[in-house]
C-alpha cells in the first residue's frame, strides 16, 4: 500500500514537471512574456543569467525575440524525477540561420519553477 502512495506521488510530480516545461516553452514560442509570472516563482533563480525573479526571464526572452524574431524552441526530451526536470530542446530560427541544442534542468515547487541551470551547444549554421 505504501508503495502505491509513493508511486502515485512520484507520477504526480513527473506530470507536474512535464506540464511546467511544456508551459515554459509554449509561452516562449507564443512570445508571451507575461506568462513568466505564472510559470516562475517570485524567488526564482537562473544560474545561466545569474539573476533572480521571474522578471529576469521576461527580460531574457524579450532580448532573444528582439535579436531573433523567428526563434522557436522544440522540446525533444524530458526526464523528470520528484521535483526536478531535465530537458533537451532544439532552437531554430536564429537570424543567421543557425540552430542550437539547449540542455536545461530546473527544480519546482507549488507549480512554479524555482531554480534553473542551462547549457547551449554552439549554434551551427545550416547549409
Amino acid at each position: 500500500m505504501a508503495d502505491d502512495v509513493v508511486g502515485r506521488g512520484h507520477t504526480r510530480f513527473v506530470d507536474q514537471g512535464r506540464q511546467l516545461a511544456e508551459r515554459m516553452y509554449e509561452a516562449f514560442n507564443r512570445r508571451d512574456a507575461a506568462a513568466a509570472e505564472d510559470i516562475f516563482a517570485s524567488n526564482f533563480y537562473s544560474h545561466p543569467l545569474a539573476a533572480s525573479g521571474w522578471e529576469c526571464v521576461q527580460r531574457a526572452w524579450q532580448r532573444m525575440w528582439d535579436q531573433h524574431p523567428a526563434l522557436e524552441v522544440t522540446l525533444k526530451d524530458l526526464v523528470a524525477d520528484n521535483q526536478r526536470v531535465a530537458t533537451r530542446t532544439e532552437m531554430v530560427g536564429f537570424a543567421d540561420g543557425s540552430t542550437a541544442t539547449m540542455l536545461e534542468m530546473f527544480t519546482f515547487e507549488n507549480d512554479h519553477i524555482v531554480e534553473l541551470w542551462g547549457l547551449s551547444a554552439k549554434p551551427q549554421t545550416k547549409s
